[in-house]
C-alpha cells in the first residue's frame, strides 16, 4: 500500500459524503481510477465505526474537562475570598471558551455542575430541607440555580474576554 492509498483511504469517508474541496476530489476520482485496491476498499462495505476512534479521544477530553469543571465548581464555591472567587470563575470561563469555542457549552458548563453540586450539597441539611415537602424542593432549586447563575455570570465575563482576545488577534 503507497503514501497515496493511505491517504485515499483516509479520505473516503470525506469523498462519500461529498464533503470534500473540488480538487481533493478530483484527486481521489483519479486515484481510484488507476487503483484496484483502493477501488476494491471503496465499494466494499465499511464498518459504521469507521470514525469511531477519534470521536472517543475527543470524548474522553470532554469528560476529563467536565470532570475538572466540577471539581473546580465545588473548590471554587468552597472558598470565603470573593475576589479569588470571581478571578478563578472568569478565568475558568476564558479558558473553557477557548477550549470548546462555543458560548453555549461556556454556560453549561459553569453552571450545570454548580447546580448539581449545590442540590446534593443541601439536600441533606437539615438547614435546608427537613421533610422533603415539595416548598422545601422548590427552595432548593431556586437556591440552587441562583448559585449556579452567580457562577455563570462570571464564566460569562471570562467567555467575553476570551472571544474578545480571539477577535482581536486574527
Amino acid at each position: 500500500m503507497s503514501q497515496e492509498c493511505s491517504i485515499v483511504e483516509d479520505l473516503l469517508p470525506l469523498y462519500k459524503k461529498q464533503a470534500l474541496q473540488a480538487t481533493t476530489i478530483e484527486f481521489v476520482k483519479h486515484h481510484l481510477a488507476n487503483c484496484e485496491q483502493c477501488r476494491q476498499f471503496a465499494t466494499s462495505k465499511q464498518p459504521q465505526d469507521y470514525n469511531l476512534p477519534i470521536k472517543r479521544t475527543v470524548t474522553f477530553f470532554h469528560v476529563v474537562f467536565i470532570v475538572l469543571s466540577f471539581m473546580f465548581a465545588i473548590n471554587s464555591s468552597l472558598l470565603g475570598n470573593q475576589t479569588s472567587f470571581a478571578i478563578s470563575y472568569a478565568i475558568f470561563g476564558c479558558l473553557t471558551y477557548f477550549f470548546y469555542k462555543n458560548i453555549w457549552i461556556v454556560f453549561a458548563i459553569s453552571s450545570v455542575p454548580v447546580f448539581v453540586w449545590a442540590i446534593i450539597n443541601n439536600l441533606n441539611n437539615s438547614l435546608y430541607v427537613t421533610h422533603y415537602s415539595l416548598t422545601e424542593i422548590g427552595t432548593l432549586l431556586i437556591g440552587a440555580s441562583f448559585i449556579a447563575i452567580l457562577h455563570t455570570i462570571f464564566a460569562l465575563f471570562g467567555a467575553a474576554f476570551a472571544i474578545l482576545f480571539r477577535r482581536f488577534t486574527k
